[in-house]
């Protein structure tokens, strides 16, 4: 029996709207393809399935109806569902294969570890582009009102605004973006957020594409300790300081505690250093995970988050930044810049917080005027994105004014910023303007009663 067949012929005999949308033409050989774009063509025209009469009298091409008329004599018992899923493996594993061959005859023989790495990751990439992977949604018979506790324990409040945070937090298939200049913060609300998941029992995946490694974790121990971040970064730290950095340097490791309390006898951080990473193992669900790849795509996120989302417990997802990830390690027509490679890294993104079930979060560049640069269209896969505006470093506050929301109200906030230690809220802060407006009126008169 030819599975093309046996499935037109069930979603029409049938009717079976539903199945038909779920089949995409490239699932179908070729000598199926006009009768599909004939069929989806009546679908979108006249928003029902059309029958094997229906389509006697609008197929004018001689070949097409000899091939209506076969599947027409075809005797089939089989759902329609499950054939459309044997006709959708079929064609991913022709994809896989034809891929695979193509690789080993081009690539192989003169292609690195990585690099081949990166090219399998990315065969797996354009496969689930051309194949619809998505689970099947809850039926409305068997929907559930309100999710569980466990569902509801992941999601995210950003620990920025504590405010905010009681009234908005994300749901773990969301994806968050913040928008703002050069220079504005946007990597410092990164490790901001990543040092408030950490300290919430749970690992967060930061991927750096400017700034290292080490510089990612520096910045989440000064935030977490309270330490100037110059003075850190520069090892320029009183006994007291020493110690809240080993405290927190420990807390990664299964064995921290006890090596702290040896650390305290001795003060020797080097030698505490070297004993916690050679002797001692992290964490295995609480983790800040950073990978630094200068050259980053979507295949190397994927991978990444393949391997370790389920076993770390992931709490979220962070990718500093949107505009410089690529779609593929093969340059694209308009380049690196190019809108619609930003709208499809924005789009892919946005598929892999459903599909790990981990919100993720990335900042965006913004023009003068607070817009998207390069490409608009990058907010349209976003649940929620904010528009960073920083003041005078003397104002102690930065501003997140929310320029969409998908399933709460548009609300903006305002935190305390510590540009020393770099630590943004949880406090709420009134802006310059605000706090100017409140003088003005307390200035007024009052007038006699």
């Amino acid at each position: 029996m030819n599975i093309a067949s046996a499935l037109i012929k069930q979603v029409l005999e049938l009717q079976d709207f539903e199945t038909w949308t779920s089949c995409r033409k490239n699932y179908l050989p070729t000598e199926y393809h006009s009768l599909y774009g004939i069929i989806d063509h009546h679908c979108e025209k006249y928003h029902k399935m059309p029958t094997f009469d229906d389509l006697k009298y609008e197929i004018r091409d001689s070949g097409v109806r000899e091939k209506l008329f076969a599947i027409e004599a075809v005797e089939v018992e089989a759902d329609a569902f499950m054939l459309l899923e044997y006709l959708k493996n079929e064609y991913a594993q022709k994809e896989i294969l034809d891929s695979l061959e193509e690789y080993v005859d081009k690539s192989v023989a003169f292609e690195d570890a990585d690099e081949s790495v990166a090219h399998l990751h990315q065969i797996v990439l354009d496969v689930e582009e051309k194949v619809d992977l998505e689970r099947p949604q809850d039926s409305m018979q068997r929907i559930t009102l309100f999710e569980d506790d466990e569902e509801l324990g992941n999601y995210l409040p950003l620990g920025l605004n504590a405010e905010y945070d009681h009234e908005i937090q994300f749901s773990p298939r969301d994806l968050i973006l913040v928008g703002g200049k050069r220079g504005a913060g946007k990597s410092v609300v990164c490790s901001n957020i990543a040092n408030n998941v950490f300290n919430s029992g749970k690992s967060a995946i930061f991927f750096t594409i400017e700034m290292d490694s080490r510089s990612i974790l520096q910045r989440c121990c000064a935030i977490a300790t309270g330490i100037p971040f110059a003075r850190l970064r520069t090892k320029n730290l009183s006994v007291i300081e020493w110690e809240r950095v080993a405290g927190w340097w420990a807390n990664r490791f299964s064995e921290g505690q006890e090596r702290l309390k040896e650390y305290k006898s001795n003060r020797d951080f080097d030698r505490f250093h070297h004993d916690l990473t050679t002797n001692c193992e992290l964490l295995p669900t609480q983790q800040l995970d950073v990978i630094y790849d200068p050259s980053l795509t979507l295949a190397k996120i994927r991978a990444e988050l393949d391997k370790k989302v389920k076993s770390l417990n992931v709490g979220v997802v962070i990718v500093d930044y949107i505009n410089q990830v690529k779609r593929s390690s093969l340059p694209s027509r308009g380049g690196q810049y190019d809108w619609t490679e930003q709208i499809e890294v924005s789009k892919a993104l946005k598929s892999m917080a459903q599909e790990f079930e981990v919100p993720v979060f990335s900042p965006y560049q913004t023009d003068a005027t607070g817009e998207a640069r390069f490409a608009k269209g990058i907010l349209d896969a976003a649940d929620a994105a904010y528009a960073l505006e920083t003041w005078e470093q003397e104002d102690q506050c930065v501003t997140f004014n929310c320029v969409k929301m998908r399933s709460a109200s548009m609300k903006s906030f305002s935190s305390k910023m510590d540009w020393e230690t770099l630590k943004i809220g949880p406090e709420s802060m009134l802006t310059p303007k605000e706090q100017a407006d409140a003088e003005n009126r307390s200035d007024e008169p009052i007038d006699d009663i």
